[in-house]
């Protein structure tokens, strides 16, 4: 199937990059961190990027998934949806790059992935070296590093930069609406936690899943070389295949502002438990109240009340946030 391509920039500059992040859409960043030092070790081979990258390992250890070799590199939930295909082994950054490198280029290899893995917390030199001016300041950067890997079509709350390192890795993305349309899995046993896809993009089965047809007609995919990055607002799916026996890719995640907690997927299934099963004129009374209170659809809910007495809706203090909704007092904005 021929995908549409996806919009392509170079040499972004921040204000320009505010410009691309209202439009809400996917965007390639080409060459935005050729300059990094990782990307030029990484043009030298596998063995001179792992050495440069093991100078930062301060030794703690982090989670490698390790997938079968049957699997084809495919991390994903596991047959009967009970849990993933995948197992964790516990090692240090220096450990799993030595395993990476003693395995590549072997088919019978398992599938090895470090994933996810905040720099800060096992590289903490790295942020230094790697400027990233388009994401917020303090923004921590995110290392992914393996063999070939299959990242199944989710989708993140958070905004998202992807740079890659080394390698290449093939984007298809999704527009949020689509959300009926991929047949999300589980979401308690959710692979990395976000909800997945159920359907396989390579082979889909239309009779099990007869949307992912409309789905496809919206999806765009891209490559990505060494050096180049992708900007991903939130909520769009993304299916990522790394394609070379070595990659990298280092990412930024940010919320944008307003959020006062930071868990808003726990508020969701919380929404869930307590919505879901009423009847359906309740539902409905309920979806008006959101309508109201927490999207605003119809302007400032408490408008007509002084600042100082609208409650949670008047914006919840700093020393209130993350706690038990009933310590917060209402009295107050």
């Amino acid at each position: 199937m021929d995908f549409a391509a996806i919009d392509e920039r170079g040499e972004v500059t921040p204000e320009q990059f505010e410009d691309i992040r209202a439009a809400g859409k996917p965007v390639i960043l080409r060459d935005l961190v050729s300059g990094w030092p990782a990307v030029a070790k990484a043009e030298q081979g596998r063995a001179p990027l792992f050495d440069y990258l093991k100078s930062f390992d301060n030794g703690q250890p982090q989670s490698t998934l390790i997938g079968a070799p049957e699997l084809d590199g495919k991390f994903n939930y596991n047959s009967d949806f009970s849990g993933q295909n995948y197992t964790h082994r516990a090692e240090t950054v220096s450990a799993a790059l030595d395993a990476l490198l003693a395995d590549s280029g072997n088919a019978s290899s398992p599938a090895t992935y470090i994933q996810s893995i905040l720099t800060k917390d096992h590289m903490p030199d790295f942020r230094a070296a790697h400027a990233m001016p388009l994401a917020p300041k303090g923004t921590e950067p995110r290392a992914w590093i393996g063999n070939k890997t299959v990242v199944q079509t989710h989708f993140d709350l958070s905004e998202n930069i992807a740079c890659v390192v080394a390698g290449h890795r093939e984007f298809t993305l999704f527009p949020p609406e689509q959300l009926p349309n991929l047949y999300i899995g589980p979401l308690e046993s959710a692979p990395g936690g976000t909800p997945v896809s159920t359907t396989n993009l390579d082979n889909p089965d239309f009779d099990a899943h007869p949307g992912f047809e409309a789905a496809l007609k919206t999806a765009t995919r891209a490559r990505l070389t060494p050096g180049d990055a992708m900007y991903i607002p939130a909520g769009w799916f993304h299916h990522v295949r790394a394609i070379s026996d070595i990659n990298m890719l280092v990412n930024y995640w940010w919320r944008a502002p307003g959020a006062q907690v930071s868990n808003s997927w726990a508020a969701l299934l919380h929404a869930i438990m307590a919505f879901r099963g009423l009847p359906a004129s309740e539902r409905a009374m309920w979806q008006g109240i959101f309508a109201q209170f927490a999207f605003s659809e119809n302007g400032d809910a408490m408008a007509h009340l002084p600042g100082d007495r609208r409650g949670v809706l008047g914006g919840v203090p700093d020393r209130f946030r993350e706690s038990n909704i009933r310590q917060i007092p209402i009295s107050r904005g």
